[in-house]
């Protein structure tokens, strides 16, 4: 249906597209030589020409856009040209091949175990006085828990950005607690940052570089970055942590020995299957290679898109990554430092105008839905900490930047068409649909309740999830939706965690920044785009519908 309001800019988005399509045949038929008189051409162009024109002149509009479209992605895909490659062995998970570091050895995880121990024994000592003295939690104890996790290491940091991004689960407090994590986890010396540029490089680091700040501007669970000038230009220089795989691979080994005494003793499911792919994606991404592929990709994917940006790659190894400087603001300073009123330690933003906060929020959705619904290539740690924005000057524009891209997750076709089947059953409010969807989350699919689980899910969705347009919370419709999976036994791949935990991130942001977005109502061009029209026709209709999306987001901000 449309409106008055939308027609004026529907059609600002079609004029352009028109006049391009009838250029291409007028320049096409120009280029022939006239037919004599009563006589049809024999030129196969020239005959394509005027069909296309006949079909113009009667005004067409499906010829004229999908004519449109097909050049247009014509033009742009020779522009662009061949997709960067990507290792296989990323999608297989496979950690042995990842890495070189052997297995850790008995004293190894002895001595790991105790120092764990160590470190966690302050908040865990103290549990009982933050359970009961509210001040004291907020002010010590999650401070406390915060400098546990970041000694800890890389697996705990990580989980603790994580949960810094989730207000809707965790109190306020440890989320802003916590989100010192993203940028300012413990940092190693600078001799270890100058012999791996070396050894990267081929060559010091004082004649490669113009400038290279020696204090790093951000520290995070795997690298930390200096800032530098090498070839004339600012660019990042990203150097790994030392030990990190081998603190990795030995935290991981003690994960997995503490998920089989759990299932043995509490009879915990799916737990080991849980930390075993967590692991390999960890491990994955401490390689810093590995990251430069992943930005090469994710830069030919959004080529075409003026206001979201990939670092370039400039160099890179196993253990150093040159990328060019991206400026900007964390979106994670607004979420954390404005709207939960605390300080995450990023200070130095003005508040988000409305205009910049809604367009955080639409394009995150823009970007998790291409990843999904087109490239089948998912950013796997899209949370506010990861992404920059540029805010307009003068006559500017707003643009994103997306950072940490060394975990992805490699949808196949059948785990893109459950997950996307699985929303559409949200818009319908068809509970038992969801089910079935949720079902194929696993491809070795454990759960024995199916029936049970099918009539939950549809009890669920009556109290919580009527479909488009009825004010869906979001979040609580898919929380309830994971009680229902615990309960049941129903086992979930890790892709369809990235999915879910990024859709809740991109839930959490919006809830935070403009309360009154409707995620699931602002997908619904796409969503149903999709499902109605062929993959190779979606494909060249994307950009369409993404533009009428974003008329419709502006109109009903």
């Amino acid at each position: 249906p449309s409106c008055g309001t939308c027609e004026p800019a529907t059609r600002r988005v079609l004029r352009p597209m028109t006049s391009f399509v009838l250029l291409v045949a007028a320049l096409a038929d120009a280029g022939q030589p006239p037919s004599p008189p009563n006589r049809p051409s024999n030129q196969p162009v020239h005959r394509g020409a005027a069909a296309f024109r006949r079909q113009v002149e009667q005004q067409h509009p499906a010829v004229l856009v999908v004519g449109g479209l097909g050049l247009q992605a014509a033009v742009r895909s020779v522009a662009r040209g061949r997709p960067p490659p990507l290792r296989e062995i990323i999608g297989q998970r496979e950690e042995a091949a990842l890495v070189s570091e052997a297995p850790p050895g008995f004293a190894s995880l002895v001595g790991r175990a105790v120092v764990l121990a160590l470190i966690f024994s302050p908040p865990m000592l103290l549990s009982w006085l933050a359970w009961l003295w509210p001040f004291f939690r907020n002010r010590v104890w999650y401070r406390m828990l915060t400098a546990s996790l970041a000694r800890a290491g890389t697996a705990f940091i990580k989980w603790g950005q994580w949960a810094s991004c989730r207000p809707d689960v965790f109190p306020t407090a440890m989320c802003a607690a916590l989100a010192s994590l993203h940028s300012q986890a413990p940092r190693h010396g600078w001799r270890h940052t100058e012999r791996e540029v070396r050894e990267a490089l081929g060559a010091p680091v004082d004649q490669l570089f113009e400038d290279f700040e020696r204090r790093p501007i951000a520290s995070g669970s795997i690298a930390q970055i200096h800032r530098a000038v090498w070839l004339n230009q600012t660019v990042a220089v990203k150097v790994r942590h030392p030990a990190v795989v081998r603190r990795i691979v030995t935290d991981f080994t003690l994960m997995r020995a503490a998920s089989d005494l759990l299932a043995r003793l509490f009879g915990v499911s799916g737990l080991r299957a849980s930390v075993t792919q967590f692991s390999g994606t960890m491990v994955a991404q401490t390689r810093l290679d590995i990251e430069a592929e992943h930005l090469r990709r994710f830069g030919w994917n959004f080529a075409a898109w003026r206001d979201v940006r990939f670092p370039r790659v400039l160099a890179a190894s196993e253990a150093v990554l040159v990328e060019s400087y991206e400026a900007g603001e964390l979106v994670s300073t607004y979420t954390t430092d404005l709207t939960l009123g605390v300080s995450s330690g990023s200070g130095g933003a003005d508040p988000l105008s409305r205009e910049e906060a809604h367009f955080v929020v639409s394009r995150g959705e823009d970007l998790y839905l291409k990843m999904l619904l087109l490239d089948n290539l998912m950013h796997a740690d899209l949370h506010p900490g990861n992404i920059l924005l540029r805010r307009a000057r003068r006559y500017g524009r707003n643009s994103l930047a997306l950072l940490d891209v060394g975990m992805v997750a490699r949808l196949t076709r059948r785990e893109a068409d459950a997950f996307i089947g699985f929303l559409n059953a949200m818009g319908a409010g068809d509970g038992a649909a969801a089910a079935r969807c949720v079902l194929r989350f696993s491809d070795s699919q454990a759960c024995t309740a199916r029936e049970e689980f099918e009539a939950d899910m549809s009890d669920l969705f009556r109290r919580t999830c009527r479909g488009y347009g009825t004010g869906i919370q979001f979040g609580e419709v898919l929380r309830g939706v994971l009680a229902l999976v615990r309960d049941r036994g129903v086992a979930i791949d890790a892709n369809y965690m990235t999915l879910v935990t990024n859709v809740l991130c991109l839930e959490g942001m919006a809830g935070t920044l403009v309360p009154e977005y409707n995620v699931l109502d602002a997908a619904r061009p796409l969503l149903d785009a999709h499902r109605a029209l062929p993959r190779p026709l979606f494909r060249l209709a994307m950009p369409l519908v993404a533009s009428l999306k974003r008329v419709k987001d502006r109109v009903c901000r």
